[in-house]
């Protein structure tokens, strides 16, 4: 097949941007999973110190010319990081959600305690009963009722708490302390594992776990925490709703940032003016994603980054090209790989086989070129069929040599088609080296400045 042919390359340039790309994207990975850890108190430095070494062993892909093995691992890596932060978000909600729990069941308890207390008309020290009302730990909750489970005459006493449980109780503090209290605690109303609160609970730790505020919401809480068992299904339906939303509004602004902070660790590798422009909006953005237009900004990014990179590609497609050319003896000079944008194609000559060359076209708008062997001179001309068909197979094995040398720079070439030699008659073409000395001459003329008058 010697006759015209499509044609992709990939050059060693552009397969290192690639991987750059990709290790950008993958120091982004390893910042919202290190950020995400911090804030919920689920990673150490450990673990981060295990991440970051990873991370430099697959830099370490780079340097070596392992591009393919760089790409699938840093490809491997990214979602494990992705998925190890969602279950580690899952994990400080599970635990905040938890945490909510014992509180309410702390402070359930003590009510029930300081009720048990007053109903016995026992004198309760101010101190004792300004601990049973805080509503700060369930810690100190627990501490607050071990000393009250002593003023417990010892009958009732016995009825409220083993004699194990008071013998913790009257160490205040010791380490088994809280194991027998939590036994106690469990054993009072069931109102505590109201289904609604449960619900709630469970929103209010998925807040959490994405580092959101939930404050907010706290004086509603409250207000279900206070409506009777009965009424609390009814009137948490408004509250769940509102939850569910901010949830939703926070994963939705998670995503977006880890995905706007992905793009900006690829602008941050390129080098022009708007890419720079656009990295800082995106930064400025992302405290606040939802609020700044950060699916704009994505979009934004994603056109930018799509077309820097392809323009950078196409540019190293032809040099490749060119150079491998030049190195086979084709005229190869300063200015042809912009006039090959500018016309779409370009002609070049060898000097070893005048009246022929090759043209080469394609490549401005997509990855495909094209490529033929032509005919220099007149169309009027007689042409020599024979010889036309020596100079296409001359080309094919020229092709093969081009395509060698592109492998050795790192690259590699991937045939789409090609037709065999003769199937169409050899395009004939203009000498490009007149029309280039026609340029040059009436460059030459109108930068010659006008003489004055005599």
């Amino acid at each position: 097949m010697s006759g015209p042919k499509a044609f992709r390359i990939v050059t060693r340039a552009e397969i290192i941007a690639i991987c750059r790309r990709n290790l950008a994207r993958l120091d982004a990975g390893v910042e919202s999973w290190t950020t995400a850890g911090k804030r919920n108190g689920t990673i150490e430095q450990k673990d981060i110190d295990k991440v970051l070494v990873r991370r430099d062993e697959l830099r370490r892909l780079l340097e070596t010319d392992r591009f393919i093995e760089l790409q699938k691992q840093v490809a491997a890596e990214i979602a494990f990081l992705q998925a190890d932060s969602e279950r580690r978000v899952e994990r400080a909600a599970e635990m905040a959600a938890r945490s909510n729990r014992e509180l309410r069941r702390s402070k359930a308890a003590a009510e029930a305690l300081l009720q048990r207390l007053q109903a016995l008309k026992v004198e309760i020290p101010d101190d004792i009963r300004n601990e049973l009302s805080l509503t700060g730990s369930s810690e100190r909750l627990e501490t607050a009722m071990a000393k009250a489970l002593l003023l417990l005459p010892s009958q009732a006493a016995q009825e409220t708490a083993t004699d194990r449980q008071r013998e913790l109780a009257t160490r205040l503090g010791a380490g088994e302390r809280r194991g027998t209290l939590q036994e106690w605690i469990a054993g009072q109303a069931q109102e505590m594992e109201d289904p609604a609160l449960r619900r709630v609970d469970t929103l209010l730790g998925e807040l959490r776990g994405l580092g959101i505020d939930p404050s907010p919401f706290s004086a509603r809480v409250a207000q279900l925490e206070a409506e009777p068992a009965a009424r609390r299904s009814l009137v948490a339906d408004s509250l769940l709703l509102d939850l569910a939303a901010a949830v939703k509004d926070g994963r939705a602004s998670a995503r977006l940032v880890d995905e706007l902070r992905a793009r900006g660790a690829e602008l941050s590798v390129m080098k022009s003016a708007e890419a720079t422009s656009l990295l800082s909006e995106i930064e400025e953005a992302l405290p606040s994603p939802l609020s700044s237009n950060g699916q704009e900004l994505l979009k934004r990014a994603d056109f930018l980054i799509e077309k820097e990179f392809k323009a950078m590609a196409a540019a190293e497609r032809r040099r490749a090209v060119l150079e491998g050319l030049a190195s086979l003896g084709y005229e190869v000079s300063e200015g042809m790989a912009t006039a090959w944008v500018q016309n779409g194609q370009i002609v070049l000559r060898k000097a070893s086989t005048p009246g022929y060359g090759v043209e080469l076209l394609g490549g401005s708008r997509s990855d495909l070129l094209q490529v033929r062997a032509v005919a220099i001179g007149s169309p009027v001309q007689g042409r020599d069929a024979t010889r036309d068909h020596d100079m296409e197979t001359i080309w094919c094995g020229e092709f093969d040599r081009l395509k060698a040398l592109v492998a050795k720079a790192g690259g590699n070439v991937t045939m789409e088609f090609a037709r065999p030699a003769g199937q169409f008659p050899l395009k004939i073409v203009s000498d490009p080296g007149a029309s280039h000395e026609a340029e040059v001459v009436e460059s030459s003329h109108r930068a010659r400045p006008i003489s004055p008058p005599h």
